[in-house]
This record gives C-alpha cells, sequence and structure tokens, in this order.
C-alpha cells in the first residue's frame, strides 16, 4: 500500500493512509480498549496486536506519511520474514 496513491484505508470512517503518522498514532490509542495492546516494532512503528495492523511511514517529498500494514497476529513478531519489498517502501 502506498501513502500518496493509497488506496485509502479508513477505520472506524477515520483514514489511516496518507497522514501524519503521530495523528493517526493518537487516534488509535485513544480507541484502544485493552491495556497493553500497543507495541512497536523493530523500526519503530505502532503496532496495535488485536488489529493486527501496523501503522508504516513513507516519506513523501519533505513529509511523512502513513500507510497501513495488515498482518495475521502470528506475523506481528516476525519482521524478518516479510518481503523485501516493505522494507524498501520507507
Amino acid at each position: 500500500m502506498d501513502a500518496l496513491t493509497g488506496p485509502q484505508v479508513r477505520l472506524d470512517a477515520a483514514p489511516l493512509t496518507g497522514c501524519t503518522p503521530s495523528h493517526v498514532e493518537n487516534w488509535l490509542v485513544h480507541r484502544m480498549t485493552r491495556p497493553g495492546s500497543l507495541a512497536y516494532s523493530v523500526a519503530g512503528d505502532p503496532v496495535f496486536a488485536d488489529l493486527g495492523l501496523v501503522i508504516r511511514s513513507q516519506r513523501a517529498g519533505d513529509a511523512v506519511l502513513t500507510r497501513p500494514l495488515f498482518l495475521l497476529h502470528d506475523w506481528l513478531d516476525l519482521w524478518h520474514a516479510l518481503p523485501s519489498e516493505e522494507w524498501n517502501c520507507s
């Protein structure tokens, strides 16, 4: 998924694609119902395990925008197994 070209992904009507990372992270943190459901990846991206959602960042000129990455729960801590294309998007 690309932060600039989409597709646009929404959660509860809020956009997750092409936004400021801190805005999306803050919005999601305030909607977590279970303590400890937020973690951070080895790259520093917020991981919302209950949703299988990682908020990745992508440079867009001088800005940094979000692009959600959805993973099965069992893959949330297997960063070494992700395709190399995933690491080259930032």
